[in-house]
């Protein structure tokens, strides 16, 4: 379950994870290349004291992970406008590159009442960016972008070694995984949690060894970022659905490493769980649960997608209600389609592990149709739920 406290900054730990091609099978013990590109601080910042610090974060990133970089990553600091332009501009680009994705993300998020009926998951993702995006790295120039907050804080001290630990899983797990692209398990979500997961625990790592005033200073940082009138005007189930792989990645790789130590967290990269319930719940995962499979339900129209929603899914939605419902699941399938009339709908089945589960779950649903309305719940089974909804 997502923390108050995360709520609360409503996103300010969360960064892009943008990935570049590089060679998974590069020889780990390469030390760092001397005539690697310096970083920068964009603004008139003092170059010198981000290079010192890149040093610093790369030393402690090796310590923690055991392992050295291959290559010296470039940092660019860019101002608020430069970066909020930067991010902007690769946002058009991909949302460009790919109308079918926007479509189908549309019917999808529209028919969960994650977004509203009439806004476009483009300009909604591009709102959310501006508002609580603090850095990404950039596939097309193999560059850290990090947006400035009164030159080298400790919140951009903080993003720059999240992102670095981005850097350096990518150079030896190499995070570009296109074969992903057309998965509809929830490997993909997996793998960004995976990822995300190693990133902020590193970066938890590095502020645990502040001062207490350093981490109290932090905190102010955090809490003065963001537009909170913008995140106010998200539906909260689609912001905690955002943060997800950030909020039950971190613990998930912490327990990887409390059980396994770095092997353990460098074997999830090159393989991640099979779902997010492993994730979420990792007692789960050490007992490798399998997932039950759910067929696919019928569309009442041209299919757009189907695939797997996943505990991570149901967890988002009934939070976002504010529903306390005990999430018992075993597997499902959904798909997603736009009727005769243009309404965005989808039919999602589910299966719980037990009939209590089943009940317990089609308590939540009932209270989550009634609360977004236009929604059908009933029992497929004793185990299975059928919920179905246009918008």
């Amino acid at each position: 379950m997502i923390t108050a406290a995360l709520l609360a900054v409503a996103c300010l730990v969360i960064s892009v994870l943008v990935v570049t091609r590089r060679d998974p099978f590069s020889d780990p013990s390469t030390a760092l290349e001397p005539d690697a590109p310096t970083p920068s601080l964009a603004g008139g910042g003092d170059d010198d004291e981000l290079e010192a610090f890149v040093d610093e974060a790369v030393a402690f990133i090796e310590q923690v992970r055991d392992r050295v970089f291959l290559e010296r990553p470039t940092i660019i600091v860019l101002s608020e406008s430069e970066f909020v332009a930067r991010l902007d501009a690769d946002f058009v680009e991909q949302f460009d590159q790919s109308p079918e994705d926007v479509a189908m993300y549309n019917a999808q998020y529209r028919a969960l009442g994650l977004i509203g009926p009439l806004e476009s998951i483009d300009e909604v993702v591009r709102r959310f960016g501006e508002a609580g995006v603090l850095g990404f790295y950039d596939p097309a120039t193999d560059e850290l972008v990090v947006r400035e907050r009164d030159g080298l804080s400790l919140l951009t001290k903080s993003t720059i070694v999240h992102e670095l630990v981005h850097a350096f899983d990518d150079q030896h797990f190499d995070l570009d995984r296109p074969e992903y692209d057309d998965l509809t398990d929830e490997i993909p979500w997996t793998f960004s949690a995976i990822a995300e997961g190693s990133a902020s625990w590193v970066e938890e790592e590095w502020r645990g060894d502040l001062s207490a005033a350093e981490r109290s200073e932090l905190q102010i940082e955090e809490l003065a970022f963001g537009d909170l009138d913008i995140l106010l005007a998200f539906e909260l189930a689609f912001l905690i659905l955002e943060i997800s792989p950030y909020e039950e990645g971190e613990p998930f790789v912490d327990h990887l490493f409390e059980t396994g130590g770095n092997s353990a967290i460098d074997d999830a990269l090159l393989e991640p769980p099979v779902s997010s319930e492993h994730v979420m719940e990792p007692s789960r995962f050490d007992a490798d649960e399998p997932v039950d499979e759910v067929a696919v339900p019928q569309a009442d129209g041209e299919v757009l997608w189907s695939g797997v929603g996943g505990q991570v899914l149901i967890d988002a939605l009934f939070t976002g209600k504010f529903i306390v419902a005990d999430i018992d699941w075993g597997g499902d399938q959904m798909v997603v389609w736009v009727d005769d009339i243009g309404g965005s709908c989808m039919r999602w089945d589910i299966r719980a592990d037990t009939e209590a589960g089943g009940e317990a779950m089609a308590h939540g649903f009932n209270e989550w149709a009634r609360l977004v309305g236009s929604a059908r719940v009933e029992a497929v089974d004793g185990i299975t739920l059928r919920i179905e909804r246009c918008a």
